[in-house]
């Protein structure tokens, strides 16, 4: 149940995944690979309700972390996910303290917060013994993570931070940069933001708190990691994909 929380003990580092492919097999292939973790990705990829579940389950067979981004304030998927075995779950436009509660709610249990009492899969896919086990344990094991991609939750992070229950942020850096600049065309790690992002980072671990980032490169999750972050998602399914092709292409003498 703990096994995020084990990876980030001690100042330990998460490189995770981001998959928005639903298909089983690339999944446990993915899932199979150096990645600490695997997000499943709900907001702008073709994750779903029903693919969720059979998702958490085939990654959870590696013995790795299942993290899951819901849609924005889709907050009961958050609550389904956590039913289902994710270990984290990313809800995307957290801006205000108020978002950050009503999040927290769905994700502990009272008197912590309002989840409801459902966890079925979860107690398999985890290797509970009982339900019971996972009751006892789950609100301290499992993370809710609030994403920070805005001026306005850039200028309601440290209240967001301070909501119990929120148990780390995640900065978007396209969106925020967007958000920033005005304007539609993003310019993540840039100018304008990265040294908000560098103050954020270390806002949440003053506060003990987990500090992640979503970065689009290799060299951006090193940036990220210099910067004081210690989960990084990297990538996604298309750069997976299109990188494999061109690494075996690029082998082949005669071409």
């Amino acid at each position: 149940m703990n096994r995020l929380r084990r990876l980030l003990e001690n100042d330990g580092t998460v490189v995770s995944a981001w998959c928005g492919i639903t298909d089983r097999y690339y999944l446990e292939a993915v899932a199979g690979c150096s990645f600490d973790a695997v997000t499943l990705e709900m907001q702008h990829g073709l994750q779903t309700e029903s693919s969720i579940i059979s998702g958490i389950a085939d990654v959870a067979k590696s013995g790795k972390p299942v993290i899951v981004r819901v849609p924005v304030r889709r907050f009961e998927l958050a609550s389904k996910a956590l039913d289902m075995g994710a270990h984290a779950v990313i809800a995307p436009m957290i801006n205000t303290v108020e978002d950050a509660r009503s999040f927290a709610a769905y994700m502990k249990y009272p008197p912590n917060g309002e989840r409801s009492h459902g966890a079925t899969q979860a107690v398999h896919v985890l290797g509970c013994k009982s339900v019971v086990e996972y009751l006892a344990s789950a609100d301290a094991d499992t993370m809710a993570i609030a994403m920070i991609e805005t001026v306005e939750a850039v200028n309601n992070a440290e209240a967001i931070l301070d909501v119990d229950g929120i148990d780390g942020i995640l900065i978007g850096p396209s969106d925020l940069s967007i958000s920033y600049l005005n304007s539609p065309v993003p310019d993540p790690f840039g100018e304008a933001t990265i040294g908000i992002i560098g103050d954020l980072a270390t806002m949440a671990r003053a506060k003990n708190k987990l500090a992640a980032i979503f970065c689009l490169t290799a060299e951006k999750v090193d940036l990220a990691h210099n910067l004081g972050f210690r989960l990084m998602a990297v990538g996604m399914d298309t750069l997976y994909i299109r990188d494999g092709c061109e690494t075996m292409l690029s082998r082949m003498t005669f071409r």
